[in-house]
């Protein structure tokens, strides 16, 4: 019986092509050195996990680093996969059927961003052939038909180009929206339903890492949040990497950079990591790795942490290794709260083997690390950018278990709390992209992984009757099928106020520190109190439901139930304007403008009460 279930991704990596994997997988037999750093402490619980269908998908055409995505599609779930002979094809979640109309679809180039959809069709990025070409994001239909294609117009060579960022989707006044990044220094914003362009806007760099969507102010409309590179491509510009956050309508808020040379600090490096949100201590935390070719000082391989006006929070300690996957956001410690799970790559002779930090999301301070506990899995592993640990509650404890990659074949379930191994799944694929965890309806879970072996592209499902989806865990690459890259949800607004933006009748502001709380009152008065409830400030107006709007010129009004303005700032702004809650306690308008070949943000403030 079919169902709509959740997803939940499992990760890989490459290592040695071999057959197909055996039917049957019980937990493995390894015990760390005792003396190694972060050695694993408790006794594991064993897990076992059975094949239930594998698939072969097209002869000698490898799956890559194309993430898989599942198609809820009316509660009749789907797996949808592409290859790098941009085959595309379905198989029933439950089943392994083959999904009727899927038999000969193909893209038309090479496959190796993930794939995303809004569980009705699936949404492709396809090709880039050089800098300053609009790509081919294409859209197809549940039995396999193309519903649009960005750019029909271009003729693409036969070598095609690549996209590895995905096409993050978020629904924005009752429509699909999705945001396109691709390899030729341009985001794009497309209608879901057409195809057509909505706006672009020129970037510093390639970009790898697929776009986070996350509503960070509580504005009702959420915004783009991306990270990548930045080159000299003119003069005066400097390597590192660069945040975005951007409008819905593609209209920068805020940057931050990460420079590599002449003003390295700290978080410097490039970033190809895509970036991940959550709500940390009452406020939003955006997360990314910062890696880098190039790198001076101390700055490079850390996972960096930002505030919704691309605020500097905090920088890891160095990792042993580049960041270059996407960051998990999950509960692995069984706190309540979330913590950032990196994975790195660690050198080891010929081989490499996995890496996993655990990270404190509120100050960047290392809580766990399995060192070189996991060693004895070592293999040609990579880890590529559209990867991320994934989690599940594999044995009941109310913490999430780790999915982790290792050498062909053995994906490690780690104890979340211990970092013991609870399993091993064989699979004898090499997998280089993030595959998916599902909810069995009876209980239990299924892992569906899409890589490849000497016969090509496989597509294999894998069942276990422990342990269940839990809570705070990371579903996928991304996060959720539409690739948002967000934990749970967000619940602003919080300090600040993005222009159009209106603050209800008993809505409030807090500040990020110092105690400081801005109420629009029900009797129509705003107010600035301190910790204590002492008032700072007031407007002294009295209409009773009267709320706080933020005009897109950056004037702050008190509007009445009959809007008429009960008070107002006066203020006008050329760029993206917010209203910020500072941690002193004072009301302050800034507004943001951009400018220059690398696109940075000049936020002037314009008005404040003090």
């Amino acid at each position: 019986m079919h169902r709509r279930p959740r997803a939940l991704a499992l990760i890989a990596a490459t290592g040695l092509v071999a057959g197909l994997s055996a039917p049957a997988i019980a937990a493995d037999a390894y015990t760390p050195a005792s003396n190694a750093p972060g050695a694993f402490v408790g006794i594991r619980a064993a897990a076992t996990f059975t094949q239930d269908w594998t698939r072969n998908v097209v002869a000698q055409r490898n799956i890559s680093t194309t993430s898989p995505v599942l198609v809820d599609n009316g509660g009749d779930p789907f797996v949808a996969v592409g290859d790098l002979g941009g085959n595309l094809r379905a198989f029933d979640l439950d089943s392994g059927a083959s999904v009727p109309g899927w038999a000969a679809t193909n893209a038309g180039f090479g496959l190796r961003a993930p794939l995303s959809t809004d569980g009705r069709y699936v949404y492709v990025p396809v090709a880039q052939d050089g800098k300053d070409r609009f790509p081919q994001f294409k859209k197809f239909t549940a039995a396999g038909a193309l519903a649009w294609n960005s750019n029909p117009g271009t003729v693409y060579p036969a070598s095609g180009g690549f996209l590895l960022a995905g096409f993050s989707l978020a629904k924005i006044d009752g429509m699909w929206r999705g945001v396109g990044a691709s390899s030729g220094h341009w985001f794009y914003g497309l209608d879901g339903n057409t195809g057509a362009k909505n706006w672009e806007f020129r970037n510093a760099d390639s970009t790898m890492a697929t776009p986070a969507r996350a509503d960070l102010y509580g504005s009702g409309r959420p915004q783009m949040i991306t990270s990548n590179d930045t080159s000299a491509e003119f003069a005066g510009d400097r390597y590192g990497g660069i945040l975005r956050i951007l409008t819905h309508d593609g209209k920068q808020i805020c940057t931050a950079t990460q420079l590599v040379t002449g003003n390295t600090y700290a978080s410097s490096g490039y970033n190809n990591s895509s970036p991940v949100v959550a709500s940390v201590g009452g406020q939003p935390l955006i997360a990314f790795g910062s890696t880098g070719p190039t790198q001076s000082g101390a700055g490079g391989n850390q996972v960096v942490a930002y505030d919704a006006a691309c605020g500097f929070k905090w920088a890891s300690a160095a990792l042993a290794g580049q960041a270059a996957p996407s960051p998990t956001f999950a509960d692995v410690l069984g706190t309540g709260t979330p913590q950032i799970v990196q994975m790195v790559a660690i050198p080891n002779g010929t081989a490499k083997y996995p890496r996993v930090y655990v990270i404190d999301a509120a100050t960047g301070q290392t809580r766990a690390d399995t060192g070189s506990s996991l060693s004895a899995y070592g293999a040609s592993l990579a880890y590529p950018s559209s990867t991320s640990i994934a989690t599940a509650d594999v044995n009941a404890d109310g913490a999430q278990d780790l999915f982790v990659p290792a050498k062909q074949g053995q994906f490690l379930v780690l104890d979340g709390r211990t970092r013991a191994v609870l399993a091993t799944i064989p699979t004898n694929l090499v997998i280089q992209n993030t595959p998916i965890i599902t909810a069995e309806p009876n209980g239990g879970l299924r892992i569906t992984l899409a890589g490849y072996a000497a016969s090509g592209g496989i597509v294999s499902s894998y069942v276990t009757s422990s342990g269940s989806l839990g809570t705070m865990g990371w579903p996928e690459f991304g996060q959720n099928p539409q690739l948002t890259g967000l934990q749970g949800q967000l619940a602003g607004p919080y300090n600040q106020m993005l222009q159009s933006q209106l603050l209800p009748s008993g809505g409030r502001l807090r500040s990020t520190s110092g105690g400081y709380t801005a109420t629009m009152r029900i009797d129509g008065n705003l107010v600035v109190t301190t910790s204590t409830g002492g008032v700072k400030w007031s407007s002294k107006t009295s209409l009773p439901g009267s709320v706080l709007a933020l005009r897109n010129d950056g004037n702050v009004q008190v509007v009445g139930p009959d809007l008429s303005v009960r008070w107002q700032s006066g203020v006008t702004g050329v760029g993206i304007e917010r209203l910020v809650l500072g941690a002193d306690g004072v009301l302050k308008v800034y507004s943001g403008t951009w400018s220059g070949t690398r696109r940075l943000n000049i936020n002037t403030p314009i008005w404040s009460n003090r």
